[in-house]
């Protein structure tokens, strides 16, 4: 008879010890659960924001693509004015401008031969 008191204590025990674990099991998974809902909104939220974060650099990368399109157009068109406004100048008035172009080499050539520590000849 001892061993059959002893069968039912073991089988007791090991129900009791198979309960709390189950207990115990089922208490985790809702604490794992409440928290996952408790994170969710807050990864939901920091997932919006990130989102937000590249499509906001995204479209000021694209506004600065479109200021410089548009400043390179601008230079482009000065550049052509000015291009304009001198072969204008220079068809206008051939003798000044030649006399400009020679004062401005022989400037040029001075500053070169100063820089160099060249000497000049006389």
């Amino acid at each position: 008879m001892s061993k059959s008191i002893e069968s039912i204590t073991t089988k007791d025990a090991k129900n009791t010890f198979d309960s709390g674990v189950d207990s115990a099991s089922g208490s985790a998974h809702k604490a794992i659960d409440s928290a996952s809902d408790a994170a969710g909104p807050a990864i939901k939220k920091a997932t919006s924001t990130a989102h937000d974060t590249v499509d906001s650099m995204a479209k000021g990368a694209h506004n600065a693509a479109d200021a410089i399109s548009e400043k390179n157009a601008q230079l482009h068109n000065l550049q052509q004015q000015l291009t304009d406004s001198t072969r204008s100048h220079v068809r206008n008035n051939p003798l000044l401008s030649l006399g400009v172009a020679v004062a401005g080499g022989a400037l040029f050539a001075m500053w070169l031969n100063s820089r160099s520590g060249g000497h000049d000849a006389s």
